[in-house]
């Protein structure tokens, strides 16, 4: 939630308007009201909209057949003019803050909150599937998280910009088939739920979903929308219809803390806008900056890349945004030759839960990102060395460099004015205790610490083999650069370069990366920017490369495949014979070891309602054999990570989430690391 800007009008129709609340696919929302008992957002269709004929009219509809389909858990429409110069229709707002915020904010649900979400989120899309309505635009930022339940946040207005534009409005958490239909939504209902179990953005969060909704929301993932369960049958199997459980104290305390703040909004209701009330003085104040913020967008299109430096893992100083020239990433000694960051004073938690467990380099080091923040371990000895930050976040894999001892990984970070956490890129440098933020291709916040235009997420992070460069990508849309590359010596960021959204972020060599944009692989020069070589026909997000071969692996169909990046031929592949069986089996990890000749694979594997496992491979790269084959604990973990020796494994279980050392050949767990 954000103050009004000086350009936002005081009011719409008869609803006065106190903030900012953000915006959706088509449209700035306002909290407004027309009086302070009885909250709206007002929902203002942004410019390229307005002056758009077709969006008009499908939004015109929209508006128009949604009028009077409100209930628990949908919020209605209660007040439009979707013909005016400027459309704009207000919906009930009940206090509070949406999953995204929730979840951003605070972490991903507990158990305990999943169930009340799933039953009113499902109850709300039956309402509107029973009235011959569907949705069409599900996702956490689409849903309202009240003192009492959860609500779809409008009746399915967004898929005015699907119904013109072709497109759905949130890709990530929309069905493979497209279109609105009660089979989408039930798709996408399934991917917000993964995302609030998870904090992952889309059905990529699904491992986190616990085993009793696991199964239900695996279902209704299915690709083929006949075979997914209806909105009413989600009901019925959640055991409804009937009144969600109240939220537990500490998710009640976070709703609480949200509504809080923006009551606060509405309390000078009685004010008129320029009366000198608060809301006008808070304007006045804006105004004064307003040629500042002006002069500061004109830059944001410069594409300039921020990279803030603080030491010791604290707080990143707002007085020091900007690019820090000279100041290097990687320092060369070994991970045990210093130690940069304090030991932790206390333990763990005994419910600390890993995941992402990575070894350095030098062997010496094992980290793993965890529900308490990013653990260092000597594994060795078995002791707890360093914790550089407590906000760990999923989605990124942490890496360490070739040489010295510096990580790359993601971290939750807070800015000023922002409803929701960023997930920002970091490396921090275990022997010289030195913490380097970067934010990646886009305009980072102003010197208060604020962000003028929205931050994007970043995505991967990775290493050269010789150290030097660091790539960073984040998540993009349309042909916006996703991906900088950084000299590691210096701190300094190349042009911004490959457009679009890409994932799994590797180098192939000293000079070129490679990123998988799920359906096609890209191999680019970390110089120029130019696209060299590309590879059609991924099926998977997941990218690793072969080490000093021109070669890369990925997921082709039901095949692990290997080609050679600059011909496209195929080297080898490796089959999971359980695909003919197996219920949309999904590659989780995905990493090839050529000093050993083995390649890592694990997934995670539908079993049937409510059951779910974990499957890791380890295929020989010469014969193909599945070394682990028949072995019981090679479905005990959810991902392993290998000693730069080969000597044993770093390990996350499957059920528990601890992190241990198991035998390399065995799977047996050697030691837990606690």
């Amino acid at each position: 939630m954000f103050p009004l800007h000086p350009h936002d009008p005081p009011s719409v129709g008869p609803h006065r308007l106190y903030a900012r609340l953000g915006e959706d696919a088509y449209a700035r929302v306002y909290l407004g009201a027309s009086r302070a008992d009885d909250p709206v957002a007002v929902k203002v269709v942004r410019p390229e909209y307005a002056t758009d004929p077709a969006f008009r009219s499908s939004f015109a509809h929209q508006v128009e057949s949604a009028r009077g389909l409100e209930g628990p858990h949908v919020c209605g429409v209660r007040d439009a003019d979707p013909r005016g110069a400027v459309p704009w229709v207000a919906v009930s707002r009940p206090l509070g803050p949406s999953l995204a915020e929730l979840v951003n904010r605070h972490g991903p649900l507990p158990v305990d909150a999943l169930h009340p979400l799933a039953l009113a989120l499902a109850q709300g899309l039956e309402g509107l599937h029973s009235s011959n309505r569907a949705h069409g635009s599900l996702w956490p930022d689409g849903v309202l998280v009240s003192a009492d339940t959860a609500l779809l946040a409008d009746p399915g207005l967004e898929w005015a910009i699907g119904d013109t534009r072709q497109r759905a409005p949130h890709p990530a958490f929309a069905a493979p088939e497209g279109g609105a239909a009660p089979a989408t939504d039930v798709f996408s209902w399934a991917s917000t739920l993964c995302f609030a179990a998870s904090g992952v953005e889309g059905p990529e969060g699904l491992a986190r979903v616990p085993l009793q909704l696991r199964g239900l929301i695996d279902a209704c993932l299915k690709r083929d929308p006949r075979l997914r369960p209806s909105s009413h049958d989600l009901v019925r199997m959640l055991g409804g219809p009937a009144d969600p459980t109240p939220w537990s104290p500490r998710v009640r305390a976070a709703i609480d803390t949200a509504a809080a703040a923006q009551a606060s909004m509405l309390q000078d209701s009685d004010a008129t806008p320029g009366d000198g009330g608060p809301s006008s003085r808070k304007r006045g104040r804006l105004l004064a900056v307003g040629a500042g913020v002006l002069a500061l967008v004109v830059l944001a299109g410069t594409g300039a890349v921020y990279a803030r430096h603080h030491l010791g893992g604290d707080p990143p100083d707002p007085e020091a945004s900007g690019a820090e020239a000279g100041a290097g990433l990687v320092s060369e000694t070994g991970c045990l030759d210093g130690a940069g960051y304090p030991v932790p004073e206390e333990p763990l938690p005994e419910d600390t839960k890993y995941w992402d467990p990575a070894f350095s380099a030098d062997g010496d080091l094992l980290t793993a990102a965890s529900s308490a923040g990013l653990t260092v371990w000597d594994w060795n000895a078995g002791e707890l060395t360093a914790l550089p930050m407590t906000n760990s976040t999923y989605g990124v894999d942490t890496k360490f460099s070739p040489v010295g001892c510096t990580m790359s990984t993601a971290e939750s970070v807070e800015y000023e004015g922002r409803e929701h956490t960023v997930k920002v890129g970091h490396t921090y440098d275990l022997s010289g205790g030195s913490t380097t933020e970067h934010l990646g291709p886009q305009e980072g916040p102003d010197d208060s610490g604020r962000w003028l235009l929205k931050p994007r997420d970043v995505e991967a992070m990775n290493f050269s083999p010789d150290g030097a460069l660091l790539a960073v990508t984040l998540s993009s849309t349309g042909q916006t650069a996703s991906t900088v590359v950084i000299d590691t010596a210096t701190g300094e960021a190349g042009e911004p370069m490959a457009p679009g959204l890409h994932y799994s972020t590797v180098f192939v060599d000293e000079r070129h990366f490679a990123t998988n944009s799920n359906g096609e692989i890209h191999v680019w020069d970390a110089q120029t920017g130019e696209e060299a070589h590309s590879l059609a026909g991924a099926s998977n997000t997941r990218l690793a490369v072969v080490p000093g071969e021109t070669q890369v692996a990925y997921l082709e169909g039901d095949q692990v495949v290997i080609r050679d990046y600059t011909t496209g031929a195929a080297v080898t592949s490796f089959t999971r014979e359980e695909f003919e069986t197996d219920d949309d089996p999904m590659l989780t990890r995905l990493l090839v070891d050529a000093e050993r000749d083995r390649v890592y694979a694990t997934w995670q594997v539908g079993t049937g309602p409510g059951s779910w496992r974990f499957q890791t491979y380890v295929w020989d790269l010469d014969s193909g054999e599945n070394l682990v084959e028949g072995k019981e604990r090679a479905g005990a973990y959810s991902v392993v990570a290998p000693h730069p020796d080969g000597g044993t494994l770093a390990a996350v279980t499957a059920v528990e989430s601890d992190l241990v050392l198991i035998d390399p050949d065995t799977f047996e767990v050697v030691r837990e690391l606690t």
